[in-house]
This record gives C-alpha cells, sequence and structure tokens, in this order.
C-alpha cells in the first residue's frame, strides 16, 4: 500500500512539473496551440508571459509556460509572439436585426422577408470583431407577434442553431425573446406581452421561459411596483435573471425594490439629470445586496449596462460623416437595404437619438466616473445597444475605451466585457475567462491592451469560438 502510494505521489509530481494538470493523463488529441504570447486570462492577475494553450475541440486542455508545456506535434499552432490572448468579448445589449438604420421602426416592417440574411450578416461582423457572445434584446418582437408566438424570436432560434452546428459563422447567442411591457388604458393590451395584472405578469414571464428564452426583459417605463415584483418572483423561481430599463431614479427605485437583477441605459438615457451621493450609493448597493443568484455581485446591488456607446456614436458620425460611405455597408446587405440605410442617412444630425448628444456625452462620462469612485466599479458590463441608429456592429471595443475614460482600469474595462458578462449570464464555469476546462472562446491581439485599450478595437488578429478559428 505504501508503494502504490508513493507510485501515485510520484506521478502526480511528474505531471505538474511538465505543466500539465493531474487531470489531463489521457487528454484527447490536441487540436490548436496558442504559442508565445501575453495571456490575459480574464481574472485580473498579473498577466502570463511567453504562455502556451492548448485545446482538445472545443475546450481548453492545458495552459502553460513555453519551454515547461510540451506542444503535441499533431496540433495546429499559431504564433502569438508578440501579441495578447484574451477571452472572446461579449456584447451584453445588442440587437441582431438592427443595423444602425435611421428609422428603427419603419426598417423592421420594410424589410422583414430579409431578417435572417440580416441577423446572418450581423452574427459575422460581431464575431470578426473579437465578440464571442452577444445577450440580444429583441425590443420589436412583441410589435411583430401573435399570442405567445414570436417570428423574429423563431428566427433567431433558428440562426443561433446554425451558428452552434458550425453551419454559419457567429457569437454565442442569449436570448431575451419578447419584451415584457405595462398595460395601459392607451395600449389596450392588444397581445399577451403586455400584462395588467399580477397574475398576468406571472404567467407572461413563466410562458417566456417555457419558450426558451435566456433572460426576462421588462420594457422601459415607471412600472407598477407589484406587477415588476411578480415577473421578478418568476423568473428568480428558476435562477433565471431580470433585465429592465431604468430612465429616471425614479424608474429606478422601482425597479431596484422589485429585485430587478441587471439595470439598462441608466446613465445614458436620463443623461442630463444629476444624482445625489445617496442615490449612487443606492444603485451601487441595492435594497438586498445578496452572495448568490442570477443577480449576485460580491454583496453588491444589480449589474449595470450603461450603453455609452450608442450615445457617442452621434458625436462620432457628425464628425466624420465620411463612415457613412464606407463600402462595408455595401458588402453586407442587398442592393436595396443598402440605399434605403443611405437614404436614411441623408441627414444625420437630425436623427432624434441624437439630439444634444455632445452634452449628453460628456454629462454621461462624469456620472459614470462619480459612479466608478462610489465603489460600483465592479458592477459595471460592457453594453452599447449595438444596431440602434448609426451605432454600427460591433461598437464593443470601443466602449471599452470609453469606460477607461469613465475610471475604469484597462485590466476592469477587459473584465467588464469578459468575466462579469459570463458571471452575470450564469456561464462563468464554461465561457468568460481563459481556464483549463472552459470552451476555448479566445481572441489574439497585435499589441498590449493594458497600455492601449484601443488595440481591442483595431489590432484584433485572430478570433478562435469553440476552439475553431473564425479569423
Amino acid at each position: 500500500m505504501y508503494l502504490r502510494r508513493t507510485s501515485l505521489i510520484l506521478s502526480a509530481t511528474l505531471f505538474l512539473q511538465s505543466g500539465i494538470s493531474f487531470t489531463q493523463a489521457l487528454p484527447e488529441p490536441i487540436s490548436l496551440a496558442l504559442v508565445g504570447g501575453r495571456l490575459i486570462d480574464g481574472y485580473g492577475g498579473r498577466p502570463l508571459e511567453n504562455s502556451v494553450i492548448l485545446v482538445s475541440g472545443d475546450n481548453i486542455t492545458a495552459i502553460g509556460k513555453v519551454g515547461q508545456l510540451p506542444v503535441p506535434p499533431e496540433a495546429r499552432i499559431i504564433d502569438t509572439n508578440g501579441m495578447t490572448i484574451l477571452p472572446g468579448l461579449w456584447e451584453s445589449h445588442g440587437h441582431l436585426f438592427h443595423i444602425g438604420e435611421a428609422d428603427p421602426n419603419r426598417f423592421q416592417k420594410r424589410f422583414d422577408q430579409q431578417i435572417p440574411e440580416i441577423m446572418a450578416s450581423v452574427a459575422k461582423v460581431t464575431l470578426s470583431a473579437g465578440v464571442t457572445a452577444v445577450r440580444e434584446f429583441c425590443t420589436t418582437c412583441a410589435a411583430t407577434s401573435e399570442g405567445w408566438s414570436s417570428p423574429l424570436f423563431e428566427q433567431q432560434r433558428e440562426l443561433r442553431g446554425k451558428i452552434d452546428r458550425s453551419e454559419l459563422p457567429g457569437p454565442r447567442l442569449y436570448f431575451s425573446g419578447p419584451i415584457l411591457s405595462q398595460a395601459t388604458h392607451s395600449n389596450h393590451r392588444d397581445n399577451l406581452f403586455q400584462v395588467g395584472t399580477v397574475a398576468e405578469a406571472r404567467r407572461a414571464t413563466e410562458q417566456l421561459i417555457a419558450m426558451g428564452v435566456d433572460n426576462i426583459f421588462a420594457g422601459a417605463e415607471q412600472w407598477q411596483p407589484d406587477l415588476l415584483k411578480a415577473i421578478t418572483e418568476a423568473a428568480h423561481a428558476v435562477n433565471m435573471g431580470v433585465d429592465a430599463e431604468a430612465r429616471d431614479i425614479k424608474t429606478l427605485k422601482t425597479v431596484l425594490e422589485a429585485g430587478v437583477d441587471r439595470v439598462h441605459v441608466f446613465f445614458t438615457a436620463d443623461a442630463l439629470a444629476d444624482y445625489s451621493d445617496t442615490e449612487l450609493r443606492l444603485l451601487v448597493r441595492g435594497f438586498n445586496p445578496i452572495a448568490s443568484g442570477p443577480s449576485a455581485n460580491i454583496l453588491r446591488g444589480p449589474w449595470v449596462l450603461s450603453t455609452l456607446a450608442m450615445r457617442q456614436t452621434y458625436v462620432d458620425v457628425l464628425g466624420f460623416p465620411e463612415i457613412l460611405d464606407h463600402p462595408k455597408f455595401r458588402s453586407m446587405f442587398s442592393l436595396e437595404l443598402y440605399r434605403d440605410l443611405r437614404s436614411g442617412w441623408r441627414n444625420p444630425q437630425e436623427i432624434p437619438w441624437g439630439l444634444g448628444a455632445a452634452q449628453r456625452v460628456g454629462t454621461v462620462k462624469k456620472k459614470l466616473k462619480s459612479f466608478i469612485e462610489a465603489g460600483g466599479r465592479e458592477q459595471l458590463v460592457a453594453a452599447t445597444d449595438a444596431g440602434a441608429p448609426l451605432n454600427f456592429h460591433s461598437p464593443i471595443p470601443k466602449q471599452l475605451r470609453y469606460l477607461v475614460e469613465a475610471g475604469l482600469t484597462p485590466m476592469e474595462a477587459i473584465q467588464s466585457a469578459t468575466l462579469r458578462p459570463a458571471q452575470m449570464q450564469g456561464v462563468l464555469d464554461r465561457l468568460g475567462t481563459v481556464s483549463i476546462g472552459k470552451l476555448a472562446d479566445l481572441i489574439v491581439v497585435d499589441g498590449d491592451p493594458l497600455q492601449e485599450i484601443e488595440i481591442l478595437q483595431y489590432g484584433v488578429v485572430h478570433v478562435i469560438r469553440g476552439g475553431e478559428v473564425f479569423k
């Protein structure tokens, strides 16, 4: 017995010295090896220089250093010397069917027959930018739905299936499905996504869960507290998170009291209002900070998704209108669709969402800075409202630069698009960091984003999703 135990200890020691974990004594054949670069794994610690990352199929099998972790001869080798490897980025509030058109409502009605082609094109462009996961918010699904079925939602799920089967390139997709809204006398509850009683709110949420959504999305309005509370309770009963927009401080308080897990567009929508220290602390801590469940964040308040890029894009386009002539738009879409886009962009300064954008952007950055200084840096999750008017896919790398300007460190900004969204979505066991056993969603950039966060916008060299090299 003593000899057997000694032999096991010796074997484990040899495996550890070789750079391979003891659980990898009989690994699958190594299909891919990234060799030589600096690894930022997403956890926030010191990067690993001269790294080696081995991938088997769609999973990361081993992580080590050059000269310590041997690279099997059968592996496809990607030379990452002089470059940085990171987890794939997340877009935590995007729209697959919107592409920066000037009038979203008119656009969806006119081009509803081209929905699958448009979404497939957006998915491809998004992945090429280094975004390997998208949380899609179908804010227009309710307008096109009948009863409890939504053609757009079904088309989104079909696209996800094709991406997951490697029939089309694209990121991992997480859907909210049809938006829930509060029924009023003016909208007459013309479909079942509009709820007017507690029973309807609970039943609607349960129906959405049965449809297979990944998140529940409550609309941007001043909710009756009991209705919103019924929605969060039904979602939390199956450990599903609830997202909601809060466009002013009154709405925010209702959202927090109801137990909503993720607050969207708060700073961006209410850009010209100011908040007291007490109100900022409320957002940082919430009403009932917890340590487990879909809203968990180290005993803090809700996750905060400030879509600053959606405002900044108007400033950018007005300063550089030449971007509207970029040939990428002609190559992405049909000629009919392209001409419609250009027609809508004829006078970008007239698009309603962009009015006062420069002043709003400055105010948003100041308020984000105050929120960060009040303790909210660990709650910020990168999100952009990608696809909104003039907000072309994919603006996530630019959003990280804005978050750094507001006060996050470059490492924290990277975590806002890697570690935190995976934790928020409840998939940190599979995604969000470069770790042994997780899915191999990786990007390689030509430079050091800890010194120049802009590298993520211009320097993506390789994009790997589930071990498959797309770029």
